[in-house]
Parts: structure tokens; C-alpha cells; sequence
């Protein structure tokens, strides 16, 4: 049994507040995260509304002008579930749907008084009573534009005309920036179909390529999608930093730190870079492909304008050159690679980049090139088994940019 809260997607940023709230209170908290529309979306949707004990409807001009939303509370007062109304956004007094007026909880400046406000309304309302046997009708799933493109996407067929035509047109919706977040979801979906030419596979790669895009929450500027998910890594007023407001992954065993031989042995290190490492390495072109369990996170990253001793690269493109270096890895490119390794390691080091590529998935953790030392720092996990290891990556100033240099130093501790 829990709290469900029925909201329009561009309030996300006030219902992540809301939800932990309530959380805070100790109740459960289900709200649609990721419309992927269909009619399983819509069926658990429902289900949700049937178990819980609160039906919470956030009150905004986009909520009462939503059809999904509309149709939750109408099933939800067909159910007589217990309704909380709460003000996430101003609407005019005539346009809140009927029965909603009173009672409704000021919410949109959130406060230690709006909390309590909110705690009593929550205790005043009656408690949910046992469902009947005899259920209303389900609303059916909102028919919308959306959703018949996820018909199209889900088709039996989907011929080479029809996939130009479908990937032309959520590139034009995508520019829409109230249906971006599902017009984006849409992509991924697309990108996942079998059958698709290699001209529209491309095409929708150049699109999800890792890069900022607008936040899908609407909490912030920017996110960063690294090729696969949204990360934690986020823009505001020109600052970026590392977003904590979703819960970290949790791994089944904790992971154990490592000594960088389990990644990498000590024999490897030592090699010199004439010793045959075994086959060529091939670009891997599709980066989805890559275990499902790397993100690329940062913190603390901070872009000035400060040269050091006058000279060299500012330190805010050290940022972008880890970033590269680090979706490089996680993608398995060595093309891409060798855009941002120093002339040096490539000639010297290269049997290290290569079997580093081999043995890990990379997180950046965080970047800073002021200093003597400039370096990064990143946490390498083992592709397979349970240990990580932290290691401080040199960067150097090769002809007026960063470059990663000095691997071998990095991977001995120094």
C-alpha cells in the first residue's frame, strides 16, 4: 500500500520534493517515472491506483489540462480512494477540476510550514476502504499522437520508407520542449528495434550520442546522457555538478577495492609496447553494446577561465577531454581514444591503454587541472567479478591542449 501522485511531467521538479516529503513521513510513494506509453504502461498505472491508500493529485495548469491525469482521478474517485489535492503550481480558482478547491494544499513554495500543512491534511483524510468486488470500468489508455507512434515503433512491420518517415518526425518533435522527455524515450525505444537500415541506425545514434541535453526532469539546465541513460552529472546557472538526488546503484556484494594487478597484471604493465598483445582491436561502433551497468557520474567539477603560468589549456576543457577519454573507454573506441591520448603513450603505452580497455568499465569521478599535477581522477571496475580500483590519471599539454599522458604512472600508484 502506498501514496500515488498523479502529476503533469513539467512539475517533476516539485513532485521529486513531494515524494520525499511524504517519504519522510514514512509512507511509500509511486509516481509514473518513465512513460514509455502502451497499454502495459497504462496497466500499471492503474494497478497503482487501485493499491494505494492516497491518491495525491498535483494541481498545476498542465495537470488539469492532461488527459492521463484527468483520467487517474476520475478512476481514482470511481474507486473511492482517498483524494489529497496539492497546489504544485498556480491555477486559476475556476479552472481546478470540481471537488478539488477545498482542501488543496498550498504547495508551491515548500516550506517546514507547508511539510506540517501537508502532514495534516494527510491525517485528516479517511482511510482507504477494501476495494469492492465489483470494480468500475478501467479508463482506457489516453489516446494521444505518442502513443501511436509507439504502434508504429512496435510494428510487426516497419519498412525502410516508414523508418525514415518515423525517425524524421520525432527529430522535428524532439525540438518540442514539452514532449522532449517522451519523444526521447520514444528514440531509445526505436534505437532498440531489429531491422532498422544502417542510414536511420546511424542517424538515431548521432542523436543519443553522449552529450548535455536538456534535463528530462526539468530539475536543471542540463543533463548528461552518457550513450545509454541520463547520469547524475548536471548544469545550473553555469555550474556543473553532480546531482545525489536519485539513490546510488547498490550492488548485490559490495564492491571490494582492488589492486590495479587484478585489472591489469603486473606482467602487462611491464611489457614494453613491441610485445604482441594478440589480435588487432576493432572500433565498436554501437554503444549499446556496453554493460548496462556503467554511468558516468562527477563531482565537484568546476570550469574556470585561470591559466596556469600564463600558459596552456584553461582547465575547464580538462573537463571535456576526461569526459571523451572516458566515454572512449566505456564504448571500447580506440579511434575515438586516440584523439585524446598523448603522442608519447600512444608510442610508448599503447599495450596498457589496450588491455585496460579490456579488463574495465570507468567512472569519472572528478577533474582538476590546477596545480603542477594535473590530473583526473576515475574508478575502474572489473568487467567481470566485483572489484574496483581508484586511479589518478596524469594530463599533459601537448601543443596548447590537454592530453592524457603517463597511463604507467597511474597504474603504478604514482
Amino acid at each position: 500500500m502506498h501514496v500515488f501522485i498523479s502529476y503533469s511531467r513539467r512539475d517533476q521538479a516539485s513532485i521529486t520534493q513531494l515524494r520525499a516529503d511524504f517519504e519522510r513521513l514514512g509512507h511509500q510513494v509511486w509516481f509514473d517515472r518513465e512513460s514509455h506509453g502502451g497499454q502495459q504502461w497504462w496497466d500499471e498505472v492503474l494497478h497503482h491506483v487501485r493499491s494505494c491508500v492516497v491518491f495525491v493529485f498535483a494541481l498545476s495548469p498542465d495537470s488539469i489540462r492532461s488527459t492521463a491525469c484527468l483520467a487517474e482521478l476520475r478512476y481514482a474517485a470511481a474507486l473511492r480512494r482517498p483524494i489529497l489535492p496539492v497546489i504544485v503550481s498556480r491555477v486559476p480558482r475556476s479552472d481546478i477540476p470540481e471537488g478539488l478547491g477545498a482542501g488543496a494544499v498550498d504547495y508551491t513554495e515548500r516550506s517546514a510550514e507547508t511539510a506540517i500543512s501537508l502532514l495534516k491534511a494527510f491525517n485528516a483524510l479517511p482511510m482507504a476502504k477494501p476495494l469492492s468486488s465489483r470494480l468500475p470500468l478501467e479508463p482506457e489508455i489516453p489516446a494521444t499522437y505518442l502513443h501511436a507512434y509507439l504502434d508504429r515503433i512496435d510494428a510487426d512491420e516497419l519498412g525502410e520508407e516508414d523508418q525514415v518517415e518515423l525517425l524524421d518526425q520525432l527529430r522535428t518533435r524532439l525540438t518540442e520542449t514539452d514532449e522532449r522527455p517522451e519523444v526521447w524515450n520514444l528514440l531509445v525505444r526505436l534505437r532498440g528495434r531489429p531491422g532498422l537500415t544502417r542510414p536511420v541506425a546511424d542517424a538515431i545514434e548521432d542523436l543519443l550520442s553522449p552529450g548535455w541535453q536538456p534535463d528530462p526532469q526539468g530539475r536543471f539546465e542540463a543533463r548528461y546522457w552518457d550513450g545509454q541513460a541520463w547520469t547524475t552529472l548536471v548544469v545550473q546557472n553555469g555550474q556543473e555538478f553532480d546531482d545525489r538526488g536519485r539513490p546510488p546503484r547498490v550492488d548485490v556484494e559490495p564492491r571490494r577495492p582492488a589492486d590495479v594487478t587484478e585489472l591489469i597484471p603486473r606482467a602487462v604493465i611491464a611489457r614494453g609496447p613491441d610485445t604482441p598483445t594478440g589480435s588487432p582491436r576493432r572500433k565498436k561502433t554501437f554503444p549499446w553494446l556496453v554493460g548496462a551497468g556503467v554511468v558516468l557520474v562527477a563531482g565537484g567539477i568546476a570550469g574556470g577561465l585561470l591559466l596556469l603560468g600564463g600558459t596552456g589549456p584553461d582547465p575547464g576543457s580538462a573537463v571535456h577531454v576526461a569526459r571523451k577519454f572516458v566515454d572512449a573507454v566505456n564504448t571500447r573506441d580506440d579511434q575515438a581514444m586516440q584523439q585524446y591520448v598523448c603522442t608519447a603513450d600512444l608510442e610508448k603505452n599503447r599495450h596498457l591503454y589496450g588491455a585496460f580497455f579490456d579488463t574495465a568499465n570507468v567512472t569519472l569521478e572528478s577533474v582538476d587541472a590546477h596545480g603542477d599535477e594535473p590530473r583526473f581522477t576515475i574508478l575502474a571496475a572489473r568487467t567481470v567479478g566485483n572489484s574496483s580500483v581508484t586511479l589518478s590519471i596524469p594530463l599533459a599539454d601537448q601543443n596548447g591542449e590537454w592530453r592524457v599522458c603517463d597511463i604507467d604512472k597511474a597504474l603504478s600508484g604514482r
